[in-house]
């Protein structure tokens, strides 16, 4: 079959006109190689002995009718689409299977052709054009057609590759191979081996050169070719025989370039992989634009590592999508902590599969989730260096996204850029809160700007705040969006991690509800102005510029178990309107060195959002004394002691701290809180009161309760004051007819009392109520 005409160097500046035409021509060049090697291939064997001739013949035979039949199929539809005229001439018939059988059988007859006719048929493919030629001709074509108009996913991803016409050929070989079945008996001809059915680089190379093959000759278009296959195909290169390797697209390969969604990412790694740009419609940039203008500086100046850092919600990746969308890229999204928890070879390999689908998709690489506990530091970075490698390797542009800042400098020897994304300022959350409730109806109660100022959101998070309040409002059947829903909404937009460290609890206690001192009284109100009037003092005054440290609110409650230091805490956050979590202890501390001062500092960093008090009961076990006894985990205190120090003078909210043994707290605390208070042991006057105030005004009395002769009797706190009226409710509960509280059920609840306690009593302490008693 002579291409000639239509490989013609007067079309070679014609756009195709559909994909298919240019498969058509880039695989119309490998079907003409194939069948020149194959018909050489028959007159090879043809001068063998007649018994190895007659076992693969046959095979030879069938393999070359099918070359030639593509061809005579291409030549046929090449010259249907470059008809110019108004008429097109009637397509020829489709061969029926019995016809194309009978080809088959004339093309049988080859092997009995003179002399004459073999000389013929080779003057015939003297004239064909060269493959090289033929090559060009198509790339040409292809640089003239507008991908707007007609898209060439293969030609795109040949010139992204850089390849060179060789390099062309062979993947055209390995596609046809891997796309139409009819192809695996001529690779088995062609490699002279019949369980081989897909090409290698050899055997393309073999086909390509034609006579003139050599592997010292070909070596280094051979070589060449397999590195820059390798990228998009995965080859098994025997390092002994690395031109023997088969060239095999798999189906992630041929969907992109043939297939309905070649966008899907590829299954084998859907679990860590996602398309982070497949999002709809960009929400506009309100706050930290100077983060994006900052990132397109750096990648101008020819930066591809980019490290992003800040809260939950900051809009690390939405600055991502923006910055994809200004340079025409989509973005592939790697879930490092459920990759990174594979052995080496899986993730070697999943990010060879990441490397490719960002070549395909034309994308950089987000990733996402980056987070390691020390004992997993040098794992941890090990790949984060392979990934690093990997991705510049291709000149990938990459993104890592975490909370904390990132020690790159100790994985990467790659030039990076770092960049923080801050909370937005009072008046950026102000405007966001104002743009993501243009979408819902407030009510008249819910002022914005008390929303911006009270919460210290990311517009992520406040995003979030407003949906759910919706939810919430129509839930309790309101129709708009009221102040006490919102208020919710944002206090359920605390971290996940703070919740795991410290737990929630319902300020139920009020001044009414309490009992100190005048002294005590006035310590904690002139705390709770500070709160309320910091804006005032700070911002209207201008204390701003002299106190830039230091603003928030810290009290320390010491005095001796049950003596009101926890109730206290409660009254405080109620009075404020606020919040109240208590730190639990148990989970902050960790075996594992620095995982104790990541947990303070996200607890302050996630209660600074909410702007909500934090309660440290039994605070002695972490602020400790420092010592310098050269130990190891006396240094690793002092650290901690330090840190705590360093966050509760920093935090600009309500931090409360409790203990009954003020002595063993580290004397630097005194100095940075704002307000001590010390709970004494209660005096005579003030048991009775907690005694009168403690009993709640609906319980049934009897007049033979003294409640002067109980506080004036026995020196206990309020919290064994508060177990006694308890304990003594359910004697009398479960007492006869069960209608009054005696004072013998007063009294033996302070028996149990001083049982429990390890006090030793006598018949005297009961006196003159002994009897009802012992």
């Amino acid at each position: 079959m002579n291409l000639t005409a239509v490989f013609s160097p007067e079309t070679k500046e014609l756009p195709f006109q559909s994909y298919s035409e240019y498969t058509d021509y880039l695989f119309s060049c490998v079907d003409l190689q194939l069948s020149s090697y194959i018909h050489s291939l028959m007159s090879l064997f043809a001068r063998e002995d007649g018994s190895f001739r007659n076992i693969l013949y046959p095979d030879i035979d069938t393999a070359y009718s099918l070359c030639e039949k593509h061809l005579s199929d291409f030549a046929g539809r090449a010259a249907s689409v470059s008809e110019t005229s108004a008429e097109k001439e009637e397509e020829p018939e489709e061969l029926g299977e019995a016809d194309s059988e009978l080809m088959d059988l004339f093309a049988s007859f080859a092997q009995g052709d003179s002399e004459e006719d073999r000389e013929e048929d080779n003057e015939e493919d003297a004239e064909q054009p060269n493959v090289q030629e033929m090559l060009a001709y198509v790339r040409s074509r292809a640089a003239h057609t507008d991908p707007a108009v007609t898209p060439l996913p293969l030609h795109a991803l040949c010139e992204k590759l850089e390849m060179d016409e060789f390099t062309t050929f062979c993947f055209a070989c390995a596609i046809l191979s891997s796309t139409q079945t009819n192809y695996a008996t001529i690779f088995q001809i062609i490699n002279q081996n019949g369980s081989t059915s897909t090409p290698t680089v050899e055997s393309a190379a073999r086909v390509y050169f034609g006579p003139s093959f050599s592997m010292t000759s070909a070596y280094g278009e051979m070589s060449l070719a397999l590195e820059t296959l390798r990228p998009v195909i995965d080859l098994h290169i025997d390092n002994a025989m690395p031109f023997s390797t088969p060239i095999s697209p798999d189906k992630r390969l041929i969907d992109f370039l043939f297939g309905m969604h070649p966008e899907r990412i590829d299954e084998t790694y859907d679990r860590f992989f996602s398309l982070l740009t497949d999002q709809g419609e960009l929400d506009p940039f309100i706050a930290n634009r100077e983060v994006l203008d900052a990132l397109n500086i750096s990648y101008d100046d020819g930066t591809r590592l980019f490290s992003l850092y800040g809260d939950e919600g900051a809009g690390r990746k939405f600055t991502i999508r923006h910055f994809c969308a200004d340079h025409g890229l989509s973005c592939v999204s790697i879930n490092g902590s459920k990759l990174f928890a594979y052995d080496f070879s899986f993730v070697e390999k999943a990010l060879w599969g990441v490397c490719r689908e960002c070549i395909l998709l034309d994308a950089c690489c987000c990733l996402d989730n980056l987070e390691y506990h020390e004992e997993e530091k040098e794992k941890f970075f090990g790949y984060m260096d392979l990934a690093f490698e990997k991705l510049g390797k291709h000149r990938i542009t990459a993104f890592t996204v975490s909370f904390d800042k990132l020690p790159l400098r100790e994985m990467t020897k790659i030039e990076f850029t770092q960049l923080e994304i801050p909370t937005p300022s009072n008046q950026e959350r102000e405007n966001v809160w104002r743009h993501y409730a243009k979408d819902y109806v407030l009510c008249n109660d819910v002022d914005l700007q008390e929303m911006a100022t009270k919460f210290l959101f990311t517009p992520g998070k406040i995003k979030n705040a407003l949906r759910q309040a919706k939810a919430l409002s129509a839930m309790a059947k309101y129709i708009n969006i009221v102040r006490s829903c919102l208020f919710q909404a944002c206090y359920n937009q605390m971290s996940h991690e703070l919740t795991k460290k410290a737990t929630k609890i319902k300020a139920t206690y009020t001044w009414d509800d309490i009992v100190m001192s005048k002294d005590q009284r006035e310590a904690l109100e002139h705390a709770c102005d500070q709160m309320r009037y910091r804006k005032q003092v700070y911002e209207q005054w201008d204390y701003n510029r002299k106190y830039p440290y230091g603003r928030g609110l810290s009290v320390l409650l010491f005095g001796a178990p049950g003596t009101g230091k926890s109730m206290c805490a409660q009254v405080l956050a109620n009075a404020l309107n606020l919040e109240l979590y208590r730190v639990d202890l148990s989970k902050v501390i960790d075996k594992y060195v620095g995982e104790t001062e990541k947990s303070i500092s996200m607890i302050f960093r996630e209660a600074k959002k909410c702007n909500v008090v934090l309660f440290f009961d039994e605070c002695d076990t972490l602020f400790a004394k420092r010592s310098d006894d050269g130990g190891s985990n006396q240094a690793s205190n002092n650290n901690k002691t330090a840190l705590l120090l360093q966050e509760v003078e920093a935090y600009d909210g309500v931090s409360v701290l409790a203990t009954n043994y003020k002595h063993n707290i580290d004397p630097a605390f005194f100095r940075r809180m704002k307000f001590i208070v010390e709970f004494q042991f209660p005096d005579p006057e003030t048991r009775y009161i907690l005694w009168k105030t403690t009993i709640p005004k609906g319980t049934p009395l009897a007049d033979d309760v003294d409640l002067r002769f109980l506080a004036d009797r026995f020196e206990f706190v309020g919290g064994n004051i508060k177990n006694c009226i308890l304990n003594a409710a359910f004697l009398a509960a479960s007492d006869g007819d069960g209608k009054q509280v005696h004072m013998r059920h007063y009294l033996q609840a302070i028996r149990y009392e001083f049982v429990k306690t390890g006090k030793v009593f006598t018949r005297s302490d009961f006196e003159p109520y002994a009897d009802e008693v012992l």
